[in-house]
């Protein structure tokens, strides 16, 4: 019990308000009783001004919204890395995000977050457009589950943690679990189902095109498979919540049975592989009892 708690205090501190102030360049996370003391390594918050004047729209997303401060403080309530590691929101020339080992540096492109604002601001099919406040919502959830995804990869390097499976679908498992965890805290699923819809979103993108040797020999799982992925993930934390995405026919039945013990087995799996590097400084948080209507 002691391990879920602890890695559970790591979850539901994700996303939550740090109460920092945006600053330009270099930000670094304000220290507090659950933050690492100054002379210890950190994850620290990054903004790069971009060159191309078409990505202030996402560069002011990002720091209205305070978003890389809170990935930062996510990661630092959980964990005090080996070596600094950067939180950097920047130009990167292609729509990506990204982990690099060798900085190490955590790289969250604004070309990703303006394809997203733009992803989410084209209304689906018989559903009214969204105003331009529900896209960049949509944009900054999906942009969460993106930055968790990375931070998986970062965890995995920095403490050298065992994958039987191919990295990029574990790394996914993280993400949907402090999406869904966190969710659980807040009584808010927006940021899950923003990631999911994104990956439905893309996947219907990439129908239009063939498939060919790329795509399956890639070391990611194809987006409708993602996107399926996620949504099982999601049903299986609470059946009974999400039963409607079964009765209406949007996570086939087959893979819904199997759904709940997917994702014990896999929360079980990242809190027996995190729990020996979770700080031991953090307050066992309260059980919760919220679920979604």
């Amino acid at each position: 019990m002691k391990r879920a708690l602890l890695v559970s205090g790591f979850l539901t501190a994700a996303l939550s308000g740090c109460g920092i102030t945006p600053l330009p360049g270099v930000v670094a996370v304000k220290a507090s009783p659950a933050s690492p003391s100054p002379s210890a390594a950190a994850f620290v918050p990054v903004y790069e001004t971009p060159e191309n004047k078409d990505l202030a729209a996402a560069e002011n997303l990002l720091r209205e919204n305070r978003l890389v401060q809170r990935w930062a403080e996510a990661a630092n309530q959980g964990f005090v890395p080996p070596r600094n590691v950067s939180v950097t929101a920047r130009q990167c020339d292609e729509i990506n995000a990204f982990y690099n080992s060798e900085d190490p540096s955590i790289t969250m492109c604004y070309e990703m977050a303006d394809y997203l604002r733009k992803l989410f601001a084209t209304p689906e099919k018989g559903v009214p457009k969204p105003d331009a406040k529900e896209a960049d919502e949509s944009a900054l959830g999906a942009m969460s589950g993106i930055y968790f995804h990375e931070l998986g990869h970062a965890l995995i390097d920095l403490y050298d943690l065992p994958a039987t499976g191919r990295e990029e679908d574990a790394v996914d498992q993280l993400s949907a679990l402090v999406l869904i965890t966190t969710a659980e805290k807040q009584k808010d699923y927006s940021q899950i189902i923003s990631t999911i819809e994104t990956w439905g979103r893309i996947s219907q993108e990439e129908a239009k095109l063939p498939l060919d040797q790329r795509d399956f020999a890639d070391d990611h799982s194809l987006s409708r498979q993602r996107y399926y992925n996620m949504m099982c993930y999601l049903y299986g934390s609470n059946h009974n919540a999400f039963l409607p995405l079964v009765s209406e026919g949007e996570l086939p039945v087959a893979r819904a049975a199997r759904c709940e013990e997917e994702y014990a087995k896999m929360s079980r799996a990242w809190t027996r592989l995190l729990e020996p590097h979770l700080r031991t400084d953090l307050p066992s948080p309260s059980p919760s009892t919220a679920r979604p209507s």
